[in-house]
């Protein structure tokens, strides 16, 4: 039994809560009807316009432009050392940071006193060479002389021998005598190979002195070398840097004291990405003549020229390095390891758009204002970005109206107000005249509506009372208020507002004839909206008998019924 009870109660509970329930729900329901009735019938409002900021596309040439960063770099750099060890005797007054040197300027020289001592004993030796080369050529000459001589003894020898064998042979001389000639004749041979010997040897000493005097010759050019190298100088004109160098100070074989940078042999090494790399030989087009502009902080630009391509990307790196040479210019403009931007133009590119990047999404889309002020969807090729501009391929679209900013609530059909950059309005507003009985019948409507904040009734009074009034602003208000002039007059029947809006002076676009056909179908309409409140279903009811309806409540009820 308590369990049936307590089943019922709650129930019960569950009922009267569903009740309560349905009931805030009408509640609310009926709030939000009547909120919207009193607005104009809910959804028939004004359409809202944007204002916009818009160009004309206009195409032509454009030169795109690389942007990037990069270093100077020195192209010709010769690192200053001691070629020998020893104390600074000698050094420039120009040997110091950031002094120039010209080519063939002496810039230091270490203590030459050995060298100048290995020179003179090289030089002592080299002339004992020479004189022995001399002795030996003398006696080479008298050897020769000898051997002359014992050649023409022998002759003498042989030619008594063959006396002696004649007279043998006849029977006159003796063999004693023979014997005693051919004696003669071997001693003279053996005299000649003697004096032959010598002659070889004179020879041989004079190609032994030869190559001691080569020998020594050696020594001493090394004996100058080496006193040379105690001075070094400058091999080019250039400016010094890194200099360690300070008289009388010690230094050893092959220590650096300096670096010596030509400043007409400056580059500029900077990184542009692959497709730029490829743009910027586009066609076959050379390097080297593409404009490079390169601007370091606080100084005008100097001009260069890209000289070659690094061979290899490096690793952890991406794109291309370039080397661009410096035109003739001092290190008064940039120094080596100066941080520079660089600027690099590409091949110009012909019946091209450049737009602001804020008109466009990544996929190339635009707004363009077209018929009425409504804003049409195009799509552009974009080719470059420069910064915070476009170079667009827009074919079709010269001349047209771009928007230059695409908000979030801008899209396909919006209609806009479009401006000219800077504020100028491009479409003028449309005034009008009204005549006296109309606009009597607007000041009224405007100074009854309660709802309407003070400040806003005393502005649109104050711009009711001048001689033109914008036309928006009527079709605005007489969408707000369901009539027209005539209609809002205090007591004013159907067939006496007809007559005072035949006599306005306002533009034909305001207000149109309805044919018999659209009448009747909008009095339906109207007639079967229960939403609508009655005195405000009056007041339409009457707006559309008249020989002319206004425009802003033809365009609402035909969107409401989607006529």
């Amino acid at each position: 039994m308590r369990f049936l009870t307590r089943s019922f109660l709650g129930l019960f509970l569950l009922t009267v809560t569903a009740g309560f329930l349905a009931m805030a729900v009408r509640v609310t329901y009926d709030s939000a009807q009547q909120a919207q009735a009193r607005n104009g019938g809910g959804g028939g409002g004004r359409e809202r316009v944007f204002t916009v900021e818009v160009t004309p596309i206009t195409l032509g040439t454009a030169t795109p432009e690389i942007a990037t960063f990069g270093e100077v770099i020195s192209g010709r750099t010769l690192e200053l050392r001691a070629a020998s060890g020893g104390e600074i005797v000698e050094l420039s007054k120009n040997f110091r940071e950031g002094g120039f040197v010209e080519e063939g300027d002496v810039l230091f020289q270490t203590d030459p006193a050995n060298a100048q001592s290995r020179l003179a004993i090289a030089d002592n030796e080299l002339a004992e060479a020479l004189a022995d080369l001399a002795d030996a050529e003398g006696a080479l000459v008298l050897a020769k002389a000898e051997v002359a001589a014992a050649e023409a003894q022998l002759k003498l020898r042989q030619r008594s021998m063959q006396r002696q064998d004649d007279l043998r042979a006849r029977g006159v001389g003796t063999d004693t005598a023979m014997e005693s000639a051919e004696l003669q004749v071997s001693s003279a041979r053996q005299a000649l190979l003697a004096k032959q010997l010598a002659e070889a040897n004179a020879k041989a000493r004079i190609a032994r002195g030869e190559t001691m005097v080569g020998r020594r010759q050696i020594n001493r050019d090394e004996a100058a070398r080496l006193l040379a190298d105690t001075t070094v100088r400058a091999d080019f004109n250039g400016v010094l840097s890194d200099v360690t160098a300070v008289l009388g100070r010690l230094v050893n074989a092959n220590e650096k004291l300096g670096n010596l940078i030509d400043p007409d042999a400056l580059e500029v090494s900077f990184r542009v990405a692959s497709d730029e790399f490829r743009a910027l030989g586009d066609g076959g087009r050379d390097l080297a003549a593409a404009r490079v502009t390169v601007v370091a902080g606080g100084w005008d630009s100097l001009p260069a020229t890209i000289d070659r391509v690094s061979a290899a990307v490096g690793e952890g790196r991406t794109g291309r390095e370039l080397f661009a040479k410096l035109g003739q210019t001092s290190l008064l403009s940039v120094r080596p390891g100066d941080f520079v931007s660089v600027r690099v133009e590409e091949p110009p590119l012909e019946n091209v758009a450049r737009i602001p990047a804020t008109s466009a999404n990544s996929g190339g889309e635009v707004l363009l204002v077209g018929p009425d002020n409504r804003l049409e969807m195009a799509v552009v090729n974009i080719l470059r970005r420069q910064g915070d501009d476009l170079i667009v391929r827009a074919d079709g679209l010269a001349g047209r109206k771009l928007v230059l900013s695409r908000a979030p609530q801008l899209g396909q059909g919006i209609r806009v107000n479009p401006r000219e950059p800077g504020g100028s309005v491009l479409e003028e507003r449309q005034m009008v005249t009204l005549d006296p009985a109309r606009r009597a019948a607007l000041v009224a409507a405007v100074e009854a509506a309660t709802r309407m904040p003070p400040e806003a009734r005393q502005r649109i009074l104050g711009a009711l009372a001048r001689e033109e009034i914008p036309a928006e602003m009527i079709a605005r208000l007489e969408a707000r208020i369901g009539a027209v002039a005539g209609e809002s007059g205090g007591g004013s029947s159907a067939g006496q507002t007809g007559p005072s809006r035949a006599a306005s002076t306002q533009p034909a676009g305001d207000t149109v004839a309805l044919s018999d056909e659209d009448r009747a179908r909008f009095i339906a309409f109207i007639e079967g909206n229960g939403r609508i409140p009655a005195d405000r279903k009056t007041q339409i009811l009457q707006a559309l008998n008249q020989p002319q309806v206004p425009k802003a409540m033809v365009d609402r009820i035909s969107q409401r019924i989607g006529g």
